[in-house]
């Protein structure tokens, strides 16, 4: 069966004034929102490369609880987000109930430190 023109595909292009631009990736402010333990509830902006909880004086994130070791945690930046590392500490780091050396987190996730409860959010 023979092709109609009407049916044919055009192989020239049309010249336009549309310009393609790639929009930047918003930046959103991290954060964790402790919910439970001394001092909830609080927002703590995750504005540096990396922070400290534990219960020691110079703790970015203090947790007044004799359960948590002095330099219990680290929040470190990690690509587009944060990680959360375990810091040898005696009673271990709880993400969604589960003990975790390290994990990568997302909103949403749950931070246990000792008796302090945090929510990681990414926005």
């Amino acid at each position: 069966m023979a092709e109609t023109s009407s049916h044919r595909r055009s192989e020239a292009t049309v010249p336009t004034l549309i310009v393609a631009a790639r929009r930047e990736r918003d930046v959103r402010p991290h954060r964790l929102q402790q919910i439970e333990g001394a001092g909830a509830p609080r927002l703590i902006p995750l504005d540096r490369e990396e922070f400290v909880m534990g219960r020691d004086e110079a703790a970015n994130i203090r947790i007044n609880s004799a359960r948590a070791s002095r330099r219990h945690a680290l929040i470190r930046r990690h690509e587009e987000g944060f990680e959360l590392l375990d810091n040898e500490s005696r009673n271990g780091v709880l993400l969604n109930g589960l003990k975790v050396y390290s994990a990568v987190l997302r909103d949403g996730d749950v931070v246990q430190v000792a008796d302090g409860v945090f929510v990681y959010h990414e926005s």
